[in-house]
């Protein structure tokens, strides 16, 4: 296997340091508006063809250029590499999603706390609800209390009227 390191000499340059130019000329075209012109003159495909295989012969110079200044590896070298290169891209992947994973438990962390804010704020709201249920209930129990006391001295004070009358009807049938 061959490999060009990167920004080893000639990487991307001809065998002469320079770029590697390659010139595109366009193919002649049947041109149908010139009948004078149908069958192309054989000098217009000559031009044309020697210019394509100079192409052709700058691209092999470049090409042999880079094969020249390659890096070249034996199998266990370029097999190690690839498990190299693998191991590089699962680490990445892994690295990735533990950061999401981070992020996700971060989210998770300060909606945890949230809810926990709320709910001691329900415990406080709750206790205060049964204090206040708590004090309405004493304050009931204390007016039934109040109750039974009026209803019984008006149920003796009623006692007393009945008796004054029986007095009062008796004094006055009696007299």
């Amino acid at each position: 296997m061959a490999h060009a390191g990167p920004g080893h000499p000639g990487h991307g340059f001809g065998h002469h340091g320079g770029p590697a130019a390659l010139s595109m000329r366009p193919l002649p075209v049947l041109d149908t508006s010139d009948d004078a012109r149908l069958p192309l003159a054989q000098q217009d495909w000559c031009e044309t063809l020697t210019g394509r295989v100079e192409d052709a012969r700058v691209a092999a110079t470049a090409l042999r250029a880079l094969v020249e200044d390659a890096v070249y590896l034996d199998e266990d070298t370029y097999s190690t590499a690839v498990e190299h290169t693998k191991y590089q891209q699962k680490l990445q992947a892994q690295q990735k999603q533990v950061a999401g994973l981070e992020n996700e438990a971060a989210a998770l962390r300060a909606e945890l706390e949230r809810k926990d804010e709320q709910l001691a704020a329900s415990a406080a709201r709750l206790r205060e609800s049964q204090a206040q249920a708590a004090e309405l209930q004493r304050e009931l129990e204390n007016n039934a209390v109040v109750f039974r006391v009026h209803y019984q001295e008006l149920l003796a004070r009623n006692e007393e009227i009945e008796r004054l009358k029986a007095v009062i009807e008796g004094l006055q049938g009696g007299g």
